[in-house]
């Protein structure tokens, strides 16, 4: 991989910059507000071309924290970063105020979107993809990186059986390169309906540890194609993290083990020194099952998923709890209705702090 500045490159001359460099952009396939993804190829001096994805950064559009801290933190980790379950960047092409990032393309789409479009993932498969998350995640700690914006959407399918985390915005190393002292991060961002108690109280936190619960909320959208928090109210959300309130929903109840429950509440844990750690949950007995071992209720034998499971219970719902803010739940267990639907998409933080 290289890392390339041409700073006296403008306009035009962009894309004959990157033609020379055997580089050529297609079209948008994701945008947001200082940033877009797009279609690419790349043809080799063999003359072998191959499709590949392109993010586009515009510096002029991004906030200046942004472009000062997140970005040259983002290109230095993503340089070093090589794991086949961790989307691979190729080249780093720096043009003006525009930074070009070409990496693998994962054409199957986010996870997110999968498990829209097909209800939850049975769960032998979501065993599989999350091993191959906790091998990514582990791999990242291992370095002293966190990603801190682990979720559904960042986690891509290159192919049926593999699945691979992209987006290092918000990625930092966790120990001083001086000193080599641990660092603490005071820098809220990511989605809150993936953030960390830690993280909405507004303390400084473990970002690695950020991670874990996050992995958490993964694991529990995988096997119930449901939201685990609902972030429209965040006071009653850190409450109900905060008791243990998180419950399952009774229409899954035949067809998540109850070792693949306790994984997830282990990793949900409000207090991070018993939460999982990486290392742990690498050796949790749900994720390192043989895989000869057939799970429970007919889960892994290779049927398709069939509607009458669970996925008929999902409707697109409104949320009745943006009223209550007063954190108050009578002491009874929160029973999940924030159902995956294209108006639930979770609100981001907003970043600041380190």
């Amino acid at each position: 991989m290289t890392f390339v500045k041409l700073n006296e490159v403008f306009g035009d001359h962009a894309g004959l910059a990157l033609q020379r460099r055997g580089y050529r952009i297609g079209k948008n396939i994701g945008e947001g507000s200082y940033c877009k993804v797009k279609t690419a190829f790349k043809t080799y001096e063999n003359g072998f071309t191959r499709k590949i994805a392109c993010k586009v950064i515009n510096k002029k559009k991004a906030s200046k924290d942004f472009v000062t801290k997140f970005l040259p933190r983002e290109l230095s980790i993503i340089r070093v970063l090589r794991h086949p379950h961790i989307v691979s960047v190729l080249d780093i092409i720096e043009i003006s105020e525009q930074v070009y990032i070409f990496m693998d393309i994962c054409e199957k789409g986010d996870l997110l979107d999968h498990i829209r479009n097909k209800g939850p993932v049975m769960e032998s498969k979501a065993n599989y993809y999350f091993k191959q998350l906790v091998s990514a995640t582990e791999y990242l700690h291992s370095l002293d990186i966190s990603h801190r914006d682990l979720k559904c959407e960042n986690v891509l399918l290159s192919s049926k059986d593999c699945v691979k985390i992209t987006d290092f915005g918000f990625a930092r190393w966790c120990r001083d390169s001086q000193t080599r002292k641990r660092i603490l991060s005071e820098t809220f961002c990511g989605s809150a309906a993936y953030a960390a108690p830690e993280i909405l109280q507004g303390v400084a936190y473990n970002p690695k540890m950020y991670d874990v619960w996050s992995l958490g909320c993964i694991l529990y959208i995988m096997l119930t194609a449901t939201m685990p928090f609902d972030d429209s109210n965040i006071k009653q959300m850190l409450f109900i993290q905060m008791h243990r309130k998180l419950t399952f929903p009774s229409r899954c109840d035949a067809f998540i083990t109850p070792a693949a429950k306790k994984l997830v509440m282990h990793l949900l844990e409000p207090d991070i020194t018993r939460r999982a750690t990486v290392k742990q949950i690498a050796q949790e007995p749900w994720l390192i099952m043989n895989s000869e071992q057939p799970l429970k209720h007919g889960q892994g034998d290779g049927q398709p998923y069939q509607q009458h499971h669970c996925q008929s219970q999902y409707k697109n719902s409104t949320n009745t709890n943006t009223n209550n803010s007063s954190g108050n739940n009578n002491n009874n267990n929160y029973t999940n209705q924030h159902h995956l639907n294209v108006n639930n998409i979770p609100t981001s933080l907003s970043p600041h702090g380190r």
